[in-house]
């Protein structure tokens, strides 16, 4: 048996680790019965880089011979730890890679935890269910083209730090600002008001990925995602299935289900997300 190594993850890992997750998740999806062709390296160099520059003590690889054959890393924010990634090579599983991976990861992590995974996926879910992350609702992929009017009263503007950490408090429990300035990078951040009052936010990729959205209540977040999808032509989100009226904001717009959907687990007590549109399976 070839001999397994772990270490800190590195800068020049990052490619190496994308090819992982690639081999990885084609593999997985190929044992379901379903098509997976590779993503784009930056689908994981980008937000692995940003993880890796802010959470470094959390980033470990698997090496077996100079060759990266495992990935892991999370992030802790605000007394939440959340669960990035696990990716080892199909050739190297099934040998203890992945629960030394996580537990590498995982080391004095704090008291709310969380993970999102593949809901194809029974061996992670096993393996972090045994860690106490307890399989808590489905993560709803949504895609299409929106038919819906946008709801009256409602002014699209530019938010302020504070209101985006207001926001942050209700919708996911616990402090963002770290990630505000990397989400911003790749989309476009629009606070909606009512009565001058800034009631949610939400990020908009050029691509129409929406995400993350969130609102200071579960109304104020569902009226946010109607005045985005009345705006946009073709959109793709994620959906917690906690977060019920904006799960039925996009069947009203006329959305599907595009993808099998993903487990958001959690430590107990579960804290779920009313309020929420995640911004995707690596940051929440």
């Amino acid at each position: 048996m070839t001999v397994v190594e772990y270490r800190p993850a590195r800068e020049d890992d990052l490619e190496p680790g994308a090819r992982a997750f690639n081999r990885a998740q084609n593999d997985l999806y190929r044992r379901r019965g379903l098509e997976r062709g590779d993503k784009p390296l930056e689908v994981f160099t980008v937000p692995q880089g940003y993880i890796l520059r802010t959470d470094p003590g959390r980033c470990f690889v698997a090496e077996a011979g100079r060759e990266v054959v495992g990935y892991t890393s999370s992030i802790v924010r605000d007394g939440a730890w959340y669960f990035s990634a696990l990716f080892v090579e199909p050739s190297f599983q099934s040998q203890g890679v992945g629960r030394r991976l996580f537990e590498l990861s995982a080391a004095g992590w704090p008291r709310r935890r969380m993970t999102i995974v593949d809901a194809i996926q029974p061996i992670s879910t096993g393996l972090y269910t045994a860690h106490g992350l307890i399989p808590s609702t489905p993560i709803l992929a949504f895609g299409g083209n929106p038919e819906i009017a946008a709801p009256e009263g409602l002014k699209a503007s530019t938010p302020t730090p504070s209101e985006l950490a207001e926001i942050d408090l209700a919708a996911y429990g616990f402090d963002r600002s770290l990630d505000h300035s990397f989400w911003a990078t790749g989309a476009e951040v629009t606070a909606w008001r009512r009565d001058g009052r800034a009631i949610a936010y939400s990020y908009v990729s050029p691509a129409g990925t929406i995400g993350p959205l969130a609102g200071r209540t579960a109304r104020s977040a569902a009226l946010a995602l109607r005045a985005e999808l009345a705006r946009r032509r073709a959109v793709d989100l994620e959906v917690p299935g906690s977060a019920a009226v904006l799960v039925e904001t996009a069947f009203a717009a006329g959305l599907r289900f595009i993808n099998p959907p993903g487990l958001l687990l959690h430590s107990r007590p579960a804290v779920l997300p009313k309020a929420l549109v995640i911004s995707g399976y690596w940051l929440m």
